[in-house]
């Protein structure tokens, strides 16, 4: 059993009290990046936990924007359920897309406590010159296998799942293609060897992440 199935437990902990609801941040990709780059330049470092499945590495801002791009297709104004990046890290997609308003709620998972402060630091940094933002924010330091989790208020799934087990990887994938709904989209740096039932390939995007100039991203569409 990986250290991510074994984490799995229904308690959930949000590192976000914001509860009230403020739909008025709406920035464009281009503009969100020229946000957040100089925080999470300043934000400390994270580093590799020693085990394969939590090896890290951060998606950069053009890969953000494709994704900001495929999300936003039919309709870049209009709110569409929930974004949730499975392993956030520092969560700077997670921020990314709050800032866009594409989404009612983006929600981070992440199962390392270092990684989840430095999200809230990061979340915390931006909220001092945008305040309504973490009315869109969630950060949770969990499992994203957590049953606790239902994936299906997902309008958008993004996965770094580069570093992913086999066995990791076969049990979220089979938990997404049971729990989310018609029309959601998962973005993934490495797509199932056997793509689940309601699947389908939408494209392949070449885009740059921290650990290489340019990597595929996979979009899949639920059926």
């Amino acid at each position: 059993m990986s250290q991510e199935q074994a984490k799995s437990r229904p308690r959930l902990r949000s590192r976000s009290s914001t509860r009230r609801v403020i739909r008025d941040v709406r920035i464009n990709p281009d503009a969100a990046a020229a946000v957040l780059a100089p925080i999470y330049e300043a934000l400390p470092k994270t580093v590799a936990a020693g085990q394969h499945n939590l090896t890290y590495g951060e998606v950069e801002w053009p890969a953000l924007k494709v994704m900001a791009q495929y999300s936003g297709a039919s309709g870049p104004t209009q709110l569409k359920g929930k974004f949730y990046d499975l392993g956030s890290g520092r969560g700077r997609a997670v921020l990314y897309m709050a800032l866009t308003g594409l989404f009612d709620l983006c929600v981070g998972v992440e199962v390392l406590p270092e990684r989840v402060s430095l999200s809230q630091q990061a979340l915390n940094i931006l909220k001092a010159s945008i305040p309504n933002v973490g009315s869109r924010v969630r950060l949770y330091e969990s499992s994203f296998l957590n049953p606790a989790f239902k994936y299906k208020d997902a309008k958008v799934v993004f996965l770094s799942n580069m570093c992913f087990d086999d066995n990791t990887q076969t049990a979220l994938f089979n938990k997404l293609n049971l729990e989310m709904p018609k029309d959601s989209l998962v973005f993934c740096c490495r797509a199932p060897s056997t793509l689940p039932s309601a699947f389908e390939a939408v494209g392949i995007e070449k885009v740059p992440m921290s650990w290489i100039p340019q990597t595929d991203l996979y979009i899949l569409r639920h059926l």
